[in-house]
């Protein structure tokens, strides 16, 4: 694959025992480029039953940057001096969708099992990263709706969607009487939004029986977790935000409590989470930490620690309303906590303190938890709010497509990295005894 930034993508398979040399010389159009790209290798079964060399890995994918590219639709890629690729009809394809296109591609090895794609992952992430950074800065957000009511508002709640905003208008009608009363304002963004004509057209209908602070920011592209919820806490006018999925809602036996006492709550200098629970009443979680596994390759003779996000509350039958949550925080109980980005409430200024959302994750996955573990090494509070209960939509069971599950891959990479010595990850043993 080749972008129109000078992006390019290589995968294949080579017999490494017969070539020694793996520079890659690109010629587009009449230009010829040189590159020096790192090749990161995997072990391919159907290919070294064929070539006879199961010891060495003989797959490879890389992704590299050419200098500057004058387009052209003639192609030639030279590997070690052969020719392994030509095309006379080449369509380059924009920054943003090659990196989808090569995120998916990546798939082959983010399927793979951790232990033996982790040095892979963590070899690809910079490449793809710095796609992304591009990709990032040619984003742009249209004001496309505005309704306010309130002069001054107390809080705000952002808002950020993906593509389709199916739940957005219920979830304001739970809401509406809640944002009034507390004077919260409320502000979409809207990643690669679909529909948004028909949704701007429904939005002024509901504010002219809703007299909500209300304004939608469409963006021209997938600006992914962290930037979205950035961008929309730079426009917020209110001293306390409220990061809220557009797929959280107070249960429907609630009598607003949970909504209204969930705003007026001051989070001080801490960040507030909420209980999660699933669309059937059942606890999803009271929090979260990280912990370790031990990732072993004995092929490679590679063996290194790989972080993960878990859960508080996993697998316990707590329904939302039952009362006694003593088993439910249990495991919480005087231990420093990281909480789902689902639900926040922070102030602003604390946020801004922390540099908003780490924007290197790509598209999103592992940001929130990455924040708090910046929150409180700066010495700021995590508070789980154990009377707010929340349901939370989660798709579940859905099949995630190969360029999610690549991006997840790799950002758990840079996540392990950025974080593997932190004191605040949980040891495997103590992993087990908590729920």
């Amino acid at each position: 694959m080749l972008s129109d930034q000078g992006d390019i993508y290589l995968a294949g398979w080579a017999d490494r025992r017969v070539i020694d040399s793996f520079r890659v010389s690109v010629d587009i159009g009449y230009m010829r480029h040189e590159l020096e790209p790192d090749f990161h290798w995997y072990h391919r079964p159907d290919v070294a039953q064929v070539i006879g060399d199961t010891e060495c890995p003989s797959g490879f994918i890389c992704v590299a940057k050419t200098e500057s590219v004058v387009p052209h639709s003639k192609l030639r890629v030279y590997v070690g001096g052969y020719l392994v690729y030509q095309e006379n009809s080449l369509r380059m394809k924009s920054a943003s969708r090659f990196l989808n296109e090569a995120l998916g591609a990546c798939a082959v090895l983010a399927d793979r099992p951790i232990g033996s794609t982790l040095p892979q992952a963590q070899g690809l992430y910079p490449a793809f990263e710095r796609v992304w950074r591009r990709v990032l800065d040619k984003m742009t957000f249209l004001n496309a709706f505005e309704h306010q009511k309130m002069p001054k508002v107390k809080q705000s709640i952002i808002i950020t969607i993906y593509r389709r905003a199916d739940m957005l208008l219920i979830q304001l009608s739970a809401l509406a009487k809640e944002l009034v009363d507390t004077n919260t304002e409320v502000i979409v963004i809207g990643n690669d939004l679909q529909g948004a004509d028909q949704l701007i057209e429904e939005l002024a209908a509901f504010c002219q029986i809703h007299p909500i602070d209300l304004s939608v920011w469409i963006c021209s592209g997938n600006s992914g977790f962290s930037a979205g919820n950035n961008f929309g806490a730079s426009k917020a006018k209110g001293d306390v935000l409220i990061f809220m999925n557009p797929d959280i809602f107070p249960h429907e036996d609630d009598d607003g409590s949970t909504a209204k006492n969930f705003f007026e709550k001051d989070p001080g200098d801490a960040l507030h989470g909420a209980l999660l629970y699933y669309g059937d009443g059942l606890l999803m979680h009271s929090g979260m930490y990280t912990t370790s596994d031990v990732v072993i390759d004995a092929a490679s003779g590679f063996r290194q620690e790989v972080l993960r996000v878990e859960h508080f509350g996993k697998g316990l039958s707590h329904h939302i309303n039952d009362l006694d949550t003593s088993a439910v925080l249990e495991a919480v109980h005087g231990r420093k906590i990281l909480v789902s980005a689902a639900l926040w409430k922070i102030r602003k200024s604390v946020f801004e303190k922390v540099g908003g959302l780490p924007e290197d994750y790509i598209f999103a996955y592992y940001e929130d938890a990455d924040f708090c573990l910046q929150l409180l090494s700066l010495g700021h509070e995590i508070v789980l709010d154990s009377t707010s209960r929340w349901l939370h939509m989660e798709g579940v069971g859905k099949e995630m497509p190969p360029a999610v599950r690549t991006f997840m891959w790799l950002n758990r990479a840079h996540y392990t990295q950025r974080f593997c010595d932190n004191e605040l990850v949980v040891d495997a043993e103590t992993d087990l005894t908590l729920i």
